[in-house]
C-alpha cells in the first residue's frame, strides 16, 4: 500500500514523502493515527502544492526541535517508584511516565519521540535518547530512585543539586549490589 506521510514517522520517512508499507500497517496504524493518507492522484497533487509551504514549516519545526533539545539536554528527570531490596521496581518507568513528568513541567514532547527500548525496571541513572525531530536528537538524564514517604516525579536543571542526586542513586545502587553479592556468597557457603 502506498501512503503519503502527514507527519514524520521514525524509521519510515518524513512528512510529505510517499512510502510503501504493508497494508495492515497502513490501514490499522498510520491512517487511524493520522500519520498518513492513502496515496491517490488527488492526494499526490495536493501534497505537491503544499511542498513549498511544508518546506517553510519544516525549517520552523527543526528550529523549535533544536531549542527543545537544548532544553531537554539541560534537564534532569527524577522519578521515584516502590522497589524491593534488590533494587527491582514494583512496576516500571515508561516513556508515558516520562512524558507526563515533562508535560507537568511545561515541556511538550510526545512519548513516541522518547526512544526507550524497554521500560526501566530497576533503580539507577539512565541516559535516554529523545528525538523531538528526525534530524534532532538529545539525551535525557533520568534518575529512578526508591520511593520514600511520598512519590517524586519532577525535573530540575542540571547542576550541583542534580549531580548530588546522581551520586545518591549511584551509592544506593552500589549498596544494593554489595548486599546482593553478600547474600549470594552466604548462599554458596551453605
Amino acid at each position: 500500500m502506498k501512503v503519503i506521510l502527514i507527519d514524520d514517522v521514525y524509521g519510515l520517512g518524513r512528512r510529505g514523502e510517499v512510502a510503501n508499507v504493508a497494508d495492515g500497517y497502513g490501514r490499522n496504524y498510520l491512517i487511524p493515527k493520522q500519520l498518513a493518507v492513502v496515496a491517490t492522484t488527488g492526494n499526490l497533487k495536493m501534497i505537491e502544492e503544499q511542498r513549498v509551504a511544508l518546506a517553510k514549516k519544516e525549517s520552523k519545526y527543526v528550529e523549535e526541535a533544536e531549542l527543545l533539545a537544548q532544553e531537554l539536554g539541560q534537564l534532569h528527570v527524577i522519578i521515584s517508584r516502590k522497589a524491593g531490596d534488590t533494587g527491582v521496581l514494583f512496576g516500571s518507568v515508561t516513556s508515558k511516565d516520562l512524558e507526563e513528568v515533562l508535560s507537568a513541567n511545561g515541556i511538550n514532547l510526545d512519548r513516541r519521540k522518547i526512544l526507550l527500548a524497554q521500560p526501566i525496571k530497576s533503580i539507577g541513572n539512565y541516559r535516554i535518547e529523545a528525538r523531538p525531530h528526525n534530524d534532532v536528537e538529545t539525551n535525557l538524564l533520568v534518575s529512578v530512585t526508591p520511593e520514600g514517604d511520598e512519590p517524586v516525579a519532577r525535573t530540575m536543571p542540571r547542576g550541583e543539586e542534580s549531580d548530588a542526586v546522581v551520586k545518591d542513586v549511584e551509592v544506593k545502587v552500589a549498596e544494593i549490589e554489595a548486599l546482593s553479592s553478600a547474600s549470594a556468597d552466604e548462599v554458596e557457603a551453605e
